[in-house]
């Protein structure tokens, strides 16, 4: 599964909920995805910029 947060590195998302206290959620196809990443309110375009090797956590940053 780690693989598959790898190949999401460099994607494109709009943020489905605001990021608080560094942590939120994107979709990616039709997968919800746990986010880490600066405060950003719902609605912002970000890139997809790392993924831990433990789990399906992406970082993130605004574009």
């Amino acid at each position: 599964l780690n693989r598959r947060g790898a190949q999401m590195i460099g994607r494109m998302a709009t943020l489905a909920e605001p990021i608080r206290d560094g942590r939120g959620r994107i979709k990616l196809g039709d997968t919800l995805w746990r986010v880490s990443g600066p405060d950003l309110p719902a609605g912002t375009q970000v890139r997809v910029t790392g993924a831990a090797d433990t789990d399906l956590e992406l970082t993130v940053e605004a574009v």
